[in-house]
């Protein structure tokens, strides 16, 4: 599947009462323009993503058996991998995208941000895709696949 919109399906008639709920993360990939598939922190994710019936969500995912890594370089400061990803904020929800409004973020470059995503769904699995995103390896969409949590 192709970084672009036109690899999103349409949803008709999706509502923000579709989302309420708990879903699990099952697969995090990065969708390449040329058609490649990287699972960038491999095939064993972990993850929650909560909506709620106040239009609330809160978003946590990583890769399983995560550690702490920091990366150090000669005379710089050190960096943080980016294998956590948290945030939270109210969400509204528009034909095929849903709409993540940033209001607290483990990156602050995030905050304040609306992150919009595009939004399938197969009985109790949903897909939520990025917009092509311009990286340093080319054009890219971020994709998530999430399966409800039914107890």
């Amino acid at each position: 599947m192709k970084a672009t919109k036109k690899g999103a399906a349409k949803v008709s008639h999706t509502t923000a009462a579709d989302f309420i709920g708990t879903w699990k993360l099952v697969d995090y990939s990065f969708l390449h323009e040329d058609g490649t598939v990287e699972k960038p922190w491999g095939d064993h994710v972990v993850g929650y993503l909560l909506y709620s019936a106040e239009g609330y969500m809160s978003g946590n995912l990583s890769p399983a058996g995560r550690r702490h890594k920091v990366d150090k370089t000669e005379g710089k400061s050190t960096s943080r991998k980016r294998d956590y990803i948290a945030y939270a904020g109210p969400y509204t929800v528009e034909g095929d995208t849903v709409t993540h409004h940033v209001e607290v973020s483990l990156f602050p470059n995030w905050l304040g941000t609306a992150q919009l995503r595009y939004h399938t769904r197969e009985g109790d699995k949903m897909t939520l895709r990025t917009p092509p995103i311009r990286s340093g390896k080319g054009v890219v969409a971020v994709q998530l696949t999430w399966e409800k949590v039914n107890k």
